[in-house]
């Protein structure tokens, strides 16, 4: 959250996975910082419907869903690597529907192997972004499965919500996809983990918060452009989704730096 604001604590850098690897992966993100004696930032972050394999230095985890704001704390200097899995791609390494790992942290060699330790470790060694990119491809390949139907089906489906700005409620996603409201729900239960109707208020909350900082409407206004009934319900569901109401995301937006020196 408030990404412009925040990055000049950070560097954080993305690159996209080897061809074979499109369907697993979705991006590898690097993050460094160097901050100063006695400083600290605090990084916001917004839910995220993806698992992550993540290393930050003390260790491997598989990250599941996230269904609300999460935090990371920095200080001094330090890095973490990330694996953005496409959603839905991990499904056959899985015990059960990714319902069940929504908000949990969990052990990446149990996925994973012990092998992913120590892939992720060379990064002690002072790889290169290059390097750390080359062997996580060589690592994960083997875990590339043929994408099934149902995949293929959760994936349209999602970039229908995220990019359509047409779709605003379960109803109309499960007319555009010609399903039943309840086979939608069955689809992202197991291959999402999060409702049809909690993503399509995240991605209206993303809408929302571009309008926020860009400052143009008002919350009138902008609850119209997004189809919300009224105004109290857009707050409702930016308080729920981020935990703070519009006015407090501006207040904190142009409140002075929060970093501690």
């Amino acid at each position: 959250m408030h990404h412009n604001d925040s990055k000049k604590h950070y560097r954080l850098r993305r690159y996209v996975p080897d061809t074979p690897l499109a369907n697993l992966i979705e991006q590898y993100w690097l993050v460094n910082w160097q901050l100063k004696n006695g400083q600290e930032h605090v990084q916001r972050n917004l839910p995220d419907p993806n698992f992550h394999l993540t290393f930050d230095g003390l260790g491997v985890k598989l990250i599941g869903p996230v269904s609300k704001v999460y935090q990371y704390q920095m200080a001094a200097s330090g890095f973490v690597i990330g694996v953005k899995f496409n959603a839905g791609a991990l499904n056959v390494l899985l015990d059960g529907p990714a319902s069940d790992y929504v908000d949990k942290e969990l052990s990446a060699s149990k996925y994973f192997g012990s092998g992913v330790i120590d892939i992720f470790e060379t990064r002690a060694d002072g790889m290169t972004d290059e390097m750390i990119v080359s062997a996580l491809n060589k690592f994960l390949v083997r875990f590339v499965e043929p994408v099934t139907a149902k995949q293929t089906q959760v994936a349209v489906l999602l970039d229908c919500i995220k990019n359509s700005g047409e779709i605003y409620t379960v109803a109309q996603l499960a007319q555009r996809a010609d399903l039943s409201v309840r086979t939608l729900q069955r689809l992202f239960n197991q291959y999402i983990g999060l409702s049809p109707k909690w993503l399509l208020r995240k991605y209206r909350l993303h809408e929302a918060l571009e309008e926020l900082e860009a400052n143009t409407l008002t919350m009138i206004e902008l609850a119209t452009q997004l189809e919300y009934t009224d105004q109290s319900h857009l707050i409702r569901d930016f308080k729920d989704m981020l935990g703070m109401s519009p006015a407090q995301y501006l207040s904190d937006r142009y409140a002075p730096d929060k970093s501690r020196s």
